[in-house]
């Protein structure tokens, strides 16, 4: 089923079918409907990390040699894991009861791209005994045309995600501060689907440390987000307009080897990665 038809299914059991049943309890008071038109988001890029060479890698006869084990650390590098472009999305429905409270559906999803570069030369890693002398033997191999010095291109890492919060909160209306102004808030709770990949493509240098990928993807096995809002209203008659904040924080992390891939160059088993974003909305609401 494609993801459209799984969102407004979603929309459909949990949303308007508890509204239909409970309308002749409580006469509905207007519905709202916000579209993001602007914001900001954190940097999707991870910054500054290490690159690690470790034994097998480009040195295995020399490891075996020199009774080096697998995973011998022998040489590290500076990448830099920079953000290149995005474009992020937000749509929300809420249905504000007469009694003031605010139940509804947000979706958000954003989608980015990041480039990886080398920022350093290779250096030996201080490990001390034959792995120093071994890691300072592959200097000139790994800084040379071979795997490259500073200033080399290793990837380009694309993200996509999605995730539908459960908007509960609260309606507050301003009549005796301002005749048709209005204020609502809540929290977004991430209760009705979510999903995202990441997918990376690396270069001749990063195949080369990496194990042997071109091309690899990134499952999430593990993650958490929230969501708050507010939303400022300005009734016309039967007709409202409304202008919104809202802030979503996500955190996730896959589990990824450490013989292949990104886990190989990084010298981790997770994948770690975080995101803030501060979104602009324009909306319409419909008052009964």
């Amino acid at each position: 089923m494609k993801k459209s038809v799984k969102f407004f299914t979603v929309l459909f059991i949990v949303f308007l079918m508890p509204l239909a049943a409970y309308s002749e309890m409580w006469s509905p008071d207007r519905i709202r409907v916000n579209l993001r038109m602007a914001g900001s988001s954190a940097e999707g890029g991870l910054g500054d990390l290490t690159m690690k060479n470790k034994c097998p890698g480009p040195a295995a006869a020399q490891c075996t040699a020199y009774g080096l084990a697998d995973g011998t650390l022998l040489n590290t590098a500076a990448i830099h894991d920079k953000e290149a472009d995005r474009v992020t999305t937000g749509l929300s429905i809420h249905y504000v009861m007469e009694m003031g409270m605010i139940v509804g559906i947000h979706r958000y999803s954003t989608a980015f791209t990041t480039v990886v570069t080398q920022t350093g030369d290779w250096i030996d890693a201080g490990t001390g005994g034959y792995a120093t002398a071994l890691g300072t033997g592959l200097l000139s191999t790994l800084n040379g045309p071979t795997y490259g010095p500073a200033g080399t291109p290793l990837a380009v890492r694309k993200s996509t995600g999605y995730i539908n919060f459960l908007d509960l909160g609260y309606f507050y209306d301003l009549k005796d501060i301002v005749d048709g102004m209005s204020i609502s808030g809540g929290i977004g709770l991430p209760l009705l689907g979510n999903g995202g990949s990441t997918e990376l493509a690396y270069g001749l240098t990063g195949y080369k440390l990496n194990g042997g990928l071109y091309t690899e993807s990134l499952t999430s096995d593990g993650g958490s987000a929230m969501s708050y809002f507010v939303d400022y209203g300005y009734a016309i008659g039967i007709h409202e307009v409304l202008f919104g904040l809202r802030n979503v924080k996500t955190e996730s992390s896959s589990t990824v080897s450490t013989t292949k891939g990104l886990g190989k160059m990084l010298g981790k088993d997770k994948f770690e990665s975080s995101g803030s974003s501060m979104s602009f909305s324009l909306g319409y609401g419909y008052i009964f």
